[in-house]
């Protein structure tokens, strides 16, 4: 009777820390897909991105910061299809703001990111990274963008789901810049 007493007893509490980590692991993905987990993405405007230089799919450096221009750093994946307007928004964005370098960074493979660019008639540079690129960016959820500035700093950050979501995000990233060096004069 003892023993079979102990094993019910063990066997109980086994399930019962297994509900508690399904618990916890639960709502702490519940917690990255809300609201405050997405505005932990990326970094705060003001703040540096980490520097890197990757090639593009096509071979050509790409480096981050850029130094004499802006640029928009897209991290997506293959649910690009998903939002056209998104697409469209940085073809807007490449064809009408020449101080601005639009770049795709994509953990898919070499070759995924080469039949995406011609399934959705990319034209913007796309640059595959390991899964470790996203972690430095601390990007989780996507559509993702960073806008930065020449010197590296952050200026505007979030999802980005349209295209006029994407244009006035542009306009607020050169709006803070402005701010700044207005600020840096006086």
């Amino acid at each position: 009777m003892g023993v079979a007493f102990g094993t019910l007893f063990v066997v109980v509490e086994l399930i019962l820390i297994s509900l508690t980590i399904f618990v916890i692991l639960r709502a702490g993905f519940l917690r990255l897909s809300s609201a405050v987990g997405i505005a932990r993405d990326g970094f705060p405007p003001g703040k540096a991105v980490p520097t890197w230089s990757l090639p593009d799919i096509d071979g050509r450096l790409r480096v981050t910061p850029a130094g004499d221009h802006w640029q928009m750093l897209v991290f997506v994946n293959r649910s690009l299809e998903a939002f056209p307007e998104v697409v469209s928004g940085m073809h807007y964005l490449a064809g009408s703001a020449r101080e601005l370098e639009v770049l795709v960074i994509s953990q898919d493979s070499a070759e995924d990111c080469r039949a995406t660019v011609q399934q959705l008639d990319l034209q913007v540079p796309v640059v595959p990274v390991e899964p470790a690129f996203y972690d430095r960016f601390r990007v989780h959820v996507m559509p993702f963008a960073f806008f930065v500035d020449p010197r590296g700093v952050v200026r505007r950050v979030g999802l980005i789901n349209t295209e006029a979501q994407i244009t006035l995000a542009w306009r607020m990233a050169r709006a803070s810049q402005r701010t700044v060096e207005v600020s840096e004069v006086m």
